[in-house]
């Protein structure tokens, strides 16, 4: 637990799926973009939840080979609000060149059990 009397979110296992996003860090950008919305947050970025979890992996727990591919934060943030609903249009999505298959959305992980 930590001084608010939460569990360390950060401390999770590292496995790594077929589409190559590692379940990590798709668990982490959930919870800290629900952890957003509860605090009062109807927008955020994209962008800087993943810069977040970079920090964090990087940073804080002194993973220099840890990689956060910026190219995932758009299919990510269209994943997220796919799953939640209920938050709206939480972040601003662009229209892209590429064609996107919402099917994929629906999940680009195979489910993260964290450990207990």
């Amino acid at each position: 637990m930590d001084d608010n009397g939460q569990g360390d979110l950060f401390k999770r296992r590292d496995r790594r799926d077929v589409t190559g996003i590692p379940p990590r860090v798709v668990f982490l950008f959930e919870k800290l973009t629900l952890e957003l919305s509860r605090r009062g947050f109807e927008h955020y970025s994209a962008r800087a939840v993943m810069h977040r979890i970079r920090w964090h992996y990087e940073v804080d727990k002194g993973e220099r080979d840890f990689t956060c591919n910026n190219n995932w934060t758009p299919r990510m943030s269209r994943w997220f609000m796919d799953k939640h609903p209920e938050l709206g249009e939480f972040f601003e999505t662009r229209a892209s060149p590429s064609k996107h298959d919402m099917t994929d959305y629906a999940g680009p992980y195979e489910k993260y059990t964290p450990p207990e």
